[in-house]
């Protein structure tokens, strides 16, 4: 099992990918070339199999706009990768932890959705039984 997860934000989306259980932030990419760029890393290695989108919900669970978008968008990735699993995730704070990663190496001005892409996929590896 290999596993890509993204950042799903209205113009962009940050990308990670799973290496032997660690979760390494790969690129950011918009919106638009999303699906061409998953294509590109599932031709670069064919096990990746799942596909981890991070949910947008609020900090009190409330349905919002971004959230009804995500979902619909989650759906079309399913008919776009049907044999692909797609699995979504609640992370609230990888944005928040994510800045706070880029400022410990002074980086301010660097965008950070691929690590809050890695941190989203870390989450998950983190809840897989290892064997």
């Amino acid at each position: 099992m290999s596993i890509i997860a993204i950042d799903l934000w209205e113009k962009k989306v940050g990308i990670a990918i799973e290496i032997n259980n660690i979760a390494f932030p790969k690129k950011i990419v918009s919106r638009i070339e999303l699906v061409r760029e998953l294509k590109n890393i599932f031709s670069e290695k064919e096990s990746y199999d799942t596909i981890i989108v991070w949910l947008p919900y609020d900090l009190y669970w409330i349905d919002n706009k971004q959230l009804n978008k995500t979902t619909k968008f989650i759906e079309k990735l399913k008919l776009i990768f049907p044999l692909k699993k797609v699995i979504w995730i609640d992370e609230r704070f990888t944005t928040f932890e994510a800045q706070n990663i880029n400022k410990s190496f002074k980086n301010n001005k660097k965008e950070v959705d691929d690590i809050s892409a890695s941190l989203i996929l870390e989450s998950y590896l983190n809840t897989i039984p290892k064997t």
